[in-house]
């Protein structure tokens, strides 16, 4: 029995040694970690929903976190 949950959205973001991604189990993690990643100095943070849309910054407040 697997307890783990699921990752439902991807959170990327390019640094020089290429793309990284990061699985969130909710909407509100996901703009948590893509936050973070802003603060940090990255530009290119996108967020993949469930049903595969792919978010920009500015468009993050449609998520309902």
């Amino acid at each position: 029995m697997d307890s783990a949950p699921k990752l439902q959205y991807l959170v990327s973001v390019s640094d020089p040694s290429g793309r990284i991604n990061f699985g969130c189990p909710t909407a509100a993690t996901a703009l948590k970690k893509a936050g973070e990643l802003m603060q940090q100095g990255h530009v290119d943070v996108k967020i993949c929903t469930p049903r595969g849309q792919i978010l920009l910054p500015d468009e993050f407040e449609q998520l309902d976190g």
